[in-house]
């Protein structure tokens, strides 16, 4: 008996061991090394070709839409989308028009197993661009690339994705990527693989600087005269992707490495080049393919930022090296000149892994904001400029917003690590998506009725509601004498720390303190602006845009003056070798955006609006980040500057507001308590943007 026993055992863990092996491991065993490889995807100079069902191929150009893993109050590494959102989104990208899908990793088991049941018995099904990326830790850490934690775990991702994507893995624990049974082969409608996001351009240059090769000859990519290391490094990667692929399953298809402008092949002038921090280049004409790869590269490209002419800031080298191609590209606009000499140059289909317009109230860009409107003109705007100049297609950045993603020049105003709690509409990178994410209705129409007033404040013949969300906070003014009035004053204290009870420039008198007040004014610019101490412009940023110090000399705890809001912009500015050395450093001074002023609702302004009108009564919107939260979901505000030398957060449970009409007249502020946002639930729907882009793919190519 105690042998048997032991049998078992032994058997149960051969078993175990196999089990592990096969799908935890991806080991196999090629009982059929002489079968045909079949692929459903390849290129064909510079076409991407897919299969039909009648075994026959022909061109595809795609128009794709990035897929991010993320949705309200959760991060990106939760994957918490579930199965029926999946196949409902499926649906809307299908009847916008789009043909593709991009996704940056491994996602969790459910986007597989939804993708494989929208696909199975579809005539117009979705293709899937599956991403492998290193963590950001590794991208952005102190060792080079062939570090465990980039190399080797790009390697390892090779198997588990060509597994995942055939439904024969099992992932049970998954570093900040999805994990699951994994048991639906989506190979038929798996476009091809696109190896990592956005490379830090340091991590190259300290790869390329060290003692490693840059030749590598392997059986279905290898490296040419010229390639660099991390190269090199790259073509290890995609060609283990692909023998891998080609052993086990007998199939291929299509692969590119992601690239940006910061790494695209184009070597600029020394002088330039340090400006634009622009000192490494991967170039996809440096990979050699071997016939025995029947799909084919692509080369593709990120396109969310670039220098106005460019072009003019090339090598001398470089410029001999283009010839014509560079002297026949249309120069009338930048970002098609790009796109054109991106197509020229490469020798492979090119497409677009990425672009993409915010509409978020907030921008870093001096010409300002768009709306959901204008988002949507620009994105079939600039998708045609990529079609009309020969590029194979684009992805849209994104479908849907995310409210984790960080932003340069707000990022110092937040707590990051609980931006998915709430929408920060002054982050320019929470805006980009075609779906967006609501806990209620996003109208500003001044109607009362739209919105779910939780306190109301009366003082003589003045009535102020108020609530807030994980927007920020709305006020709702009823006066039967309002459409008479030119001025409405709204005062908000929101810290103890600081505030004024007197406005000395417009002479407006307040019962405490307050630290902003909004002035809605019906002749010229209505905005909101802050006490002076309480402006975080310029405790954070007085020297970039002023070449001052803040911190020598500053506003005092109660000075009597309220200032304008603006945020800091992005400094694109190139200088001349001619410039003189203040000539240089006037450049290097960033501008600034009125991100303070108030807009009202009409056509033109669009879902940016502030405020709207309506008969005897004013609705107004205020997003958190223009009030100083730091974090509103647990009531974080910022604490002085000048004690703290910096942004630091302090508990807050209430603001007090108050409204008047008139200068030199006492404002009475009462409390408000601020709302338990935790308790929030959200709905998704579509911005307008959405359907500007469907109707343009459904009429279009």
């Amino acid at each position: 008996m105690k042998k048997f026993l032991c049998a078992i055992l032994v058997v149960i863990l051969i078993f175990l061991s196999g089990f592990y092996a096969v799908y935890s491991k991806g080991f196999y065993i090629d009982f059929y090394p002489n079968k045909t490889l079949t692929t459903s995807f390849k290129t064909d100079g510079k076409n991407i070709l897919v299969q039909n069902k009648d075994g026959q191929y022909e061109p595809m150009i795609i128009k794709g839409i990035d897929l991010p893993s993320s949705t309200a109050n959760h991060y990106a590494t939760d994957y918490a989308i579930n199965y029926e959102t999946y196949m409902r989104w499926f649906q809307l990208m299908s009847d916008m028009g789009a043909n593709a899908i991009r996704i940056y990793t491994i996602y969790n088991d459910t986007f597989y197993d939804a993708f494989y049941d929208y696909n199975v018995n579809n005539d117009k099904p979705l293709y899937l661009l599956q991403g492998l990326q290193v963590s950001e830790w590794a991208n952005n850490s102190r060792n080079d690339a062939y570090s465990m934690d980039f190399y080797d775990s790009l390697k390892k991702d090779c198997i588990d994705i060509v597994d995942v994507i055939h439904g024969n893995k099992i992932i049970a624990t998954n570093k900040m990527k999805g994990s699951g049974i994994y048991t639906k082969d989506i190979s038929p409608w798996v476009l091809g693989y696109i190896v990592g996001n956005e490379w830090n351009s340091g991590t190259i240059a300290y790869t390329n600087h060290q003692d490693y090769s840059s030749n590598y000859q392997g059986d279905y990519i290898s490296t040419c005269d010229g390639a660099t290391a991390f190269e090199a490094l790259l073509a290890d990667v995609m060609d283990t992707l692909i023998r891998y692929e080609s052993q086990k399953y007998k199939q291929q298809r299509l692969i590119t490495v992601n690239s940006t402008f910061d790494t695209d092949p184009f070597e600029y002038d020394s002088f330039y080049a340090k400006q634009m921090s622009k000192y490494v280049s991967i170039d996809m004409n440096h990979f050699v393919v071997d016939e025995s790869y029947l799909s084919g590269m692509f080369a593709s490209y990120y396109i969310y930022d670039y220098y106005e002419n460019f072009y003019n800031y090339f090598s001398t080298q470089q410029k001999q090296q283009l010839g014509d191609i560079i002297n026949h590209i249309n120069t009338s606009n930048t970002f098609t000149a790009y796109a054109s000499l991106l197509n020229q140059y490469h020798t492979m289909p090119v497409v677009v892994s990425g672009y993409g317009y915010s509409s978020s109230r907030g921008t870093d860009r001096a010409s300002g904001p768009l709306n959901e409107k204008q988002q949507g003109e620009a994105l079939i705007r600039t998708y045609q400029d990529f079609i009309d100049n020969g590029l194979q297609g684009a992805f849209i950045d994104s479908w849907q917003e995310t409210w984790e993603k960080r932003m340069w020049n707000t990022s110092y105003a937040v707590q990051v690590n609980e931006m998915k709690n709430w929408h920060d509409i002054q982050s320019e990178s929470t805006g980009y998506g075609l779906l967006s994410f609501a806990s209620h209705e996003n109208t500003m129409n001044g109607s009362m009725e739209d919105w779910p007033w939780s306190q109301h404040i009366k003082n003589d013949d003045i009535s102020l509601y108020a609530f807030s969300d994980e927007i920020g906070l709305y006020l709702y003014i009823e006066n039967e004498n309002l459409e008479n009035q030119n001025d409405i004053y709204i005062p908000i204290d929101v810290t103890p720390n600081s505030g004024t009870k007197k406005d000395e420039d417009l002479n407006l008198l307040f019962s405490q303190e307050a630290d902003f007040f909004i002035h809605i004014d019906r002749q010229s610019h209505s905005e909101i602006k802050v006490h002076s101490r309480y402006e975080s412009l310029r405790a954070n940023y007085l020297y970039q845009i002023q070449k001052e110090d803040p911190y020598i000399e500053y506003p005092a705890i109660n000075d009597p003056h309220f200032v304008s809001i603006h945020s800091i912009c992005e400094n694109k500015n190139i200088a001349d070798p001619t410039y003189t050395e203040e000539q240089k450093a006037q450049l290097r001074m960033h501008d600034i955006f009125w991100t303070g002023k108030l807009l009202e609702a009409n056509e033109q302004n669009g879902t940016l609006a502030d405020y709207a009108f309506q008969n005897n009564s004013v609705e107004i919107r205020i997003p958190w980040q223009l009030l100083n939260f730091s974090n509103p979901i647990d009531g974080m505000i910022h604490d002085d500057y000048y004690v703290h030398y910096g942004v630091e957060s302090m508990k807050t449970s209430k603001i007090s507001i108050g409204v008047g009409f008139e200068q030199n007249q006492m404002i009475v502020m009462d409390d408000y308590a601020i709302e338990n946002t935790n308790e929030l639930t959200y709905h998704e729907y579509l911005k307008e943007s959405y359907e500007i882009v469907k109707n343009y793919w459904s009429d279009s190519l």
